[in-house]
């Protein structure tokens, strides 16, 4: 029978500096670029987060950070046009300040 280590005979021989670099480089693989979203699906965004602030609905914010896109999931505690951001209050009443350019979208839960 054969009992291979795979993976961990090879890092034994690795300096550390080429392991970081090799998780980093897997890191950087998995990132995205930001969709760019057209004057139509912007205006829908608008809309909803509106409505949502509105009637109180519960929003799931889909948000463009440093290649990857997270999610958000609250309500729209308030839309600061001054500092072009929004505030969102989550389950755990935190409040996230949100800039208006890292939205790429926004949909009711």
């Amino acid at each position: 029978m054969i009992r291979d280590r795979g993976n961990i005979k090879w890092t034994a021989i690795m300096l550390p500096e080429h392991v970081a670099a090799v998780k980093q480089e897997l890191i950087n693989l998995e990132k995205v670029k930001k969709p760019i979203l057209d004057e139509d699906r912007l205006a829908e965004i608008e809309m909803l987060i509106h409505e949502g602030m509105e009637y109180n609905y519960l929003l799931e914010f889909k948000l463009f950070k440093k290649g990857f896109i997270e999610s958000i999931i609250g309500h729209t505690h308030f839309i600061d046009y001054i500092k072009k951001e929004f505030r969102i209050k989550d389950k755990n009443d935190l409040i996230h300040k949100i800039p208006f350019q890292k939205i790429v979208d926004v949909q009711k839960v």
